[in-house]
């Protein structure tokens, strides 16, 4: 739709950032929604990998407890040890399931992808540009798993291989996914039904 027909409204009502004029809007209380506005805030206070690293947050906060878990198997003996051993037994095997031993790896890859460099995951969010901190959202977002997915102009600061690599996620991804772009080709290339929106009016197509 054309620039101010209301699709950024429409976006913000859907994950709730924004309370419709009328009717309801319904939300599995169980689904997890990621959202990348235009521009974006940071949520951290460190650098823009910490950003990032925000997708694993309960893989991180499991890093502390086993950290704790191994500190008090150091300081006990006897039964007291054997209780601290099969606690740290069991979040170890939680944070392998969960990924914990790749999660890096893959901050990483897709910090790669939306075209932040090394250097550039370790500028503190306070000095890094909007398109730093909305490409870290963007990462952030792709990494978190949500059941849905919600982009508002994704391609404005992706260069073409920026936009390959997302092209090439959405893709791949098993769950929902609204987009919203201006950009005719990529949206050829990764949606299967298309909303026009106009200040109020919608029609929807099937297809690409």
């Amino acid at each position: 739709g054309p620039n101010g027909g209301g699709k950024s409204s429409l976006i913000r009502v859907l994950v709730g950032e924004q309370q419709p004029n009328s009717g309801q809007v319904y939300r599995s209380t169980s689904s997890r929604i990621g959202y990348v506005p235009q521009i974006s805030q940071a949520t951290t206070l460190g650098t823009i990998r910490d950003e990032i690293l925000e997708a694993f947050r309960d893989i991180t906060n499991l890093e502390t407890k086993l950290a704790k878990s191994a500190l008090a198997m150091e300081r006990s003996d006897g039964l007291e040890f054997n209780v601290a051993e099969k606690q740290y037994s069991s979040l170890l095997d939680r944070y392998e399931r969960m990924g914990g031993h790749d999660y890096h790896n893959q901050v990483d890859r897709a910090a790669d992808g939306v075209g932040l460099s090394r250097k550039a995951l370790e500028h503190p969010v306070n000095s890094a540009s909007g398109g730093e901190i909305t490409r870290a959202a963007l990462a952030r977002a792709l990494l978190s798993d949500p059941d849905l997915l919600v982009l508002d102009e994704p391609t404005n600061y992706l260069d073409f291989n920026g936009l390959a690599w997302l092209e090439s996620f959405l893709k791949r991804s098993s769950h929902a996914f609204v987009v919203v772009s201006h950009d005719r080709y990529f949206l050829d290339q990764v949606a299967d039904q298309i909303w026009d929106l106009d200040h109020g009016y919608l029609e929807t197509y099937k297809g690409n």
